[in-house]
């Protein structure tokens, strides 16, 4: 996990929680402090309190170009080479930067540190930063297990922000193929500008762009599509106001206030060159099968990037939906609308075809 990752789980806990996790980060706060010390008062007997004192500082200072010195190398080779360019530093530059530095410091230092000594600080300085380093790894299985049960729960926060959003009622339809699934849309208040949205899966706020195929943009308005089978989505969306000022909140569907009437059955109006579904769709969840006379049926994915020149002004397949390339002859026979299942496999495949008979 990383620092973001590690933070937004913190923040997610109930107050109970978290407070479990100050306490023993205060532990292993206080055993580093006490390590250190007891080190300043064996080098304070002696005077040299000022000089343990300033070579301390260099350490931490050489610590994180210790470990730029071992890591960024070998990030930059690919495969096998960057385990060996990894080991190269591990028992070259970086002994030599980090021992090197202690030396050099414990030399300057008034009065200073013989050979031996500055080495010994050297080793000292690694057991001391072994005690944080080993309690951060440590922590990453119960941050892991935090954070998965963080992510089952459907809670939002008590000081959560008033979404500026009309959330339309959850609608429950029955697709071919997929079985009962829900949509539902999110339609922005006037002068709200977008500007993300983040889904959380497992409990993390993914730290880079991914594929969402629970909900989709168009303009300001956010649609979301989930199976039955799937959780609902749990997103964190933010937006600029009419005033400049930026904003955050948190929103997942509210189930018991669903649509309880009979599901209907997703359809969409087909035309040669697009179609029009009931509801929003996400791109990246559809698959077109098109048809031309004397040639078999061809699967366009629509998550596939844009092509060259393509423009997608939103990630929605919404009424009105034209395909890039409608010129190429064929015709789209059907759709199909991919629903990836939490437990893995194979994904619930949805298909969308015309009610009547194609010319």
């Amino acid at each position: 996990m990383d620092w973001t990752q590690i933070l937004d789980t913190l923040n997610a806990m109930t107050p109970a929680e978290r407070r479990q996790w100050e306490l023993a980060t205060a532990g292993v706060a206080a055993a580093t402090a006490c390590l250190l010390w007891l080190e300043s008062r064996f080098f304070g007997r002696s005077g040299r309190f000022a000089s343990w004192l300033a070579v301390r500082i260099a350490s931490l200072i050489a610590a994180p170009l210790t470990f730029a010195v071992l890591v960024m190398p070998a990030q930059a080779v690919s495969g096998m080479e960057g385990l060996a360019v990894f080991y190269l530093s591990l028992f070259t530059a970086a002994p030599l930067l980090w021992f090197g530095c202690h030396i050099i410091c414990g030399r300057l230092a008034n009065p200073g540190f013989s050979r031996n000594e500055s080495i010994a600080l050297g080793f000292s300085g690694l057991a001391i930063l072994a005690v944080p380093l080993t309690a951060f790894f440590a922590a990453q299985n119960p941050l892991h297990d935090a954070a998965r049960q963080i992510g089952l729960r459907r809670e939002l926060p008590a000081d959560n922000t008033p979404l500026p959003y009309r959330a339309e009622t959850v609608t429950p339809y029955t697709m071919p193929g997929a079985g009962l699934i829900y949509t539902q849309s999110l339609q922005a208040e006037p002068g709200i500008r977008l500007q993300r949205v983040e889904q959380r899966l497992g409990g993390y706020w993914p730290a880079y762009d991914i594929e969402h195929p629970d909900y989709c943009t168009h303009g300001n308005d956010v649609h979301l599509m989930w199976a039955a089978q799937e959780l609902p989505p749990y997103l964190r969306l933010s937006w600029r106001q009419s005033d400049g000022r930026t904003a955050t909140a948190e929103f997942t569907p509210d189930m018991a206030s669903a649509d309880k009437s009979t599901a209907q059955i997703f359809s969409a109006n087909f035309r040669d060159n697009g179609l029009d579904p009931v509801a929003p769709i996400p791109r990246v969840r559809m698959h077109l099968i098109l048809l031309k006379e004397g040639l078999p049926d061809y699967t366009e994915i629509l998550g596939n990037p844009p092509e060259a020149g393509e423009q997608r002004p939103t990630d929605c397949i919404t009424a009105g939906f034209e395909r890039w390339r409608h010129s190429d002859g064929r015709r789209i026979r059907a759709a199909a609308v991919l629903f990836p299942l939490p437990s893995g496999g194979a994904p619930l495949r949805g298909v969308l075809e015309p009610s009547g008979p194609q010319p």
